[in-house]
């Protein structure tokens, strides 16, 4: 049976691998960067075994929203093109926005969004930590959680705006923790999970640690029982 392994509580990995994570402490306290660290020749045989050990089994990344919740529970996370959560956007809510403000989306989705399908479409994006709530004021989450649709819909609007205020005005700020399986997800750094997990460690040891965290993609929907939607307050 598999696992799913979250990244950033390694005190709930298997004993053996507790154990080789309590045994490199003291480098954790040397070290103030997890990039650093992870170069130790017993960090990286360590990275190495952890990496391997998620790929057998399933990790939780962390899908930042803002969204119709009972969509995301009945449906689950559904890889779609840019232009078929736009025009889900115009079909269920279009009547909140008046012409010139739908000529202004418009046009603004054609210069910067249809530009870009080849990044975006059909991919769900993920975080593996909760860095991004947190760090510089929770700006990494802001236009997220904040305007309803994610960047397919909502780059180059700003709060204030009358547009804005609409965006922000549907659904709920949600945080969509996710069963992955990691066989499926691209990313960009070698040997993420294990990195991922032992810079988490690296924190619990020495708080003030800049540690490791990265984004990851697929092209693969999320099944509703794969998934905890959580609205956030």
């Amino acid at each position: 049976m598999k696992n799913t392994i979250d990244l950033q509580r390694p005190d709930l990995l298997p004993e053996d691998f507790k154990s080789r994570l309590y045994a490199i402490e003291p480098l954790c306290r040397e070290h103030e960067f997890s990039d650093e660290l992870v170069e130790e020749t017993e960090v990286s045989i360590l990275v190495d075994d952890l990496n391997r050990y998620c790929m057998e089994h399933q990790v939780i990344g962390i899908h930042y929203t803002r969204a119709i919740k009972e969509d995301i529970e009945s449906k689950g996370l559904l890889v779609r093109t840019g232009k078929e959560i736009r025009n889900d956007l115009l079909d269920r809510f279009g009547n909140l926005f008046n012409s010139k403000e739908l000529e202004f989306l418009r046009n603004k989705w054609k210069s910067h969004q249809e530009t870009q399908a080849d990044i975006r479409d059909l991919r769900l994006w993920f975080n593996f930590t909760t860095e991004a709530l947190s760090g510089s004021g929770g700006s990494g989450t802001k236009y997220l959680l904040g305007l309803y649709g994610g960047e397919q819909i909502n780059m180059g609007i700003e709060f204030g705006s009358p547009i804005g205020k609409k965006l922000a005005s549907i659904g709920e700020p949600m945080i969509v923790r996710c069963s992955l399986d990691p066989n499926n997800v691209d990313t960009y750094i070698q040997n993420p999970w294990g990195k991922i997990i032992v810079s988490s460690f690296h924190l619990q040891v020495r708080p003030d640690a800049y540690r490791i965290d990265q984004d990851g993609s697929q092209r693969i929907s999320v099944p509703p029982e794969n998934l905890i939607v959580e609205v956030v307050r």
